[in-house]
């Protein structure tokens, strides 16, 4: 497991979550639970976009990289519950732990994958979360 003065610097590092506390938190809950392997992994060369509600977008420089980088966006709703947001927190960063890109043969199983990542991580989609998301997709894309 990734100590806390690790995961507080990877926090620290993220510009773009700057001023989101409450992703923070929801970052911090989530990273703490993964192994040293899968710490390493998710956050290697990985730059996270985090938009709030009503955002329309948002520029980041970056400065210059000679491996592979990730970028997880992320938009979420101002009033949105901590265990909704940690669980989309978890579920994203088991698609970054993927290590690639959705390709159409895939259909669902990356999907698949992501949630039993999370699960692993401790933060499993429970009916209270699948609830709020479903009487909030349509307007939130998901």
């Amino acid at each position: 497991m990734a100590s806390k003065k690790e995961i507080n610097e990877f926090i620290k590092s993220q510009k773009s979550i700057q001023f989101y506390k409450k992703v923070q938190k929801a970052l911090k809950d989530v990273l703490s639970e993964m192994s040293d392997e899968d710490y390493r992994e998710v956050t290697k060369n990985l730059i996270l976009m985090v938009l709030h509600e009503g955002a329309l977008g948002q520029v980041m420089h970056f400065p210059p990289m000679k491996s592979k980088f990730k970028i997880l966006q992320l938009t979420f709703p101002k009033k949105i519950p901590i265990d909704v947001l940690r669980y989309v927190v978890a579920h994203e960063l088991g698609h970054v732990n993927q290590g690639r890109n959705w390709e159409e043969n895939d259909g669902i199983s990356l999907e698949t994958d992501a949630d039993k990542t999370a699960e692993r991580w401790g933060f499993t989609r429970n009916k209270n979360i699948a609830k709020w998301m479903k009487e909030h997709g349509d307007k939130l894309g998901f």
